[in-house]
């Protein structure tokens, strides 16, 4: 294992998954975050106490870059099929049945549920292309 590949793939794939996470969790759809009144946004009283909550929400995103690098790299999937394949299977494993699992249960408005689920595609594919491409 190349540790130093690993963790460039795994930069790089948390940066440019970040704006993906801003598009697909924060700007798609936004209004309709409020169709159930009162929204689900949190609301700061102070813009630091907002950034301090983006922070740590992308770096608690960044795990599954930081995890699914390596991961494709233990098991020798380095080509750029293979690796979407891993991120389609993980997609399916993982965030969409938690998403469909919320929908059911929360008050989401469908398109908030599929704008979550395309971004956490979104998220994953990048990954696999950061595989296909450093390692």
């Amino acid at each position: 294992m190349n540790w130093v590949r690993i963790l460039e793939a795994a930069v790089i794939a948390s940066v440019l998954a970040s704006f993906t996470d801003w598009y697909f969790f924060g700007i798609l759809f936004h209004d309709r975050y409020h169709k159930y009144g009162g929204g689900v946004w949190r609301q700061y009283a102070d813009k630091k106490d907002e950034v301090r909550s983006i922070l740590a929400a992308t770096l608690s995103q960044s795990v599954t870059c930081f995890l699914f690098i390596p991961l494709c790299d233990y098991f020798r999937v380095t080509t750029l099929l293979r690796s979407l394949e891993l991120a389609g299977i993980a997609w399916l494993m993982l965030p969409v049945p938690i998403l469909l699992s919320y929908a059911i249960f929360l008050r989401m408005d469908r398109m908030i549920v599929l704008s979550h689920s395309l971004g956490w595609l979104a998220r994953l594919a990048i990954c696999a292309l950061c595989v296909a491409w450093l390692l």
